[in-house]
């Protein structure tokens, strides 16, 4: 990553939306042996993955559609 960004690349980002969607998918038991973490890392990423889409999921249910009414 050290390249990248001398060049002017940001990628932490990428990289943690990538780890994001992993976590969301897999269990934390998986993640953890797949990328080599510990598997406290893991549980993290899979506990805020997780209240992120529930948060999420909540804020599209209250939004309002384009006629005014909510969904």
């Amino acid at each position: 990553m050290r390249k990248l960004t001398a060049m002017g690349i940001r990628a932490r980002p990428s990289r943690n939306a990538a780890l994001m969607e992993l976590s969301a998918e897999l269990p934390a038991v998986v993640l953890s042996r797949l990328l080599g973490v510990h598997i406290s890392a893991a549980e993290k990423w899979a506990k805020e993955s997780a209240s992120t889409r529930a948060a999420y999921a909540a804020e599209l249910s209250h939004r309002k559609t384009t006629e005014g009414s909510y969904r």
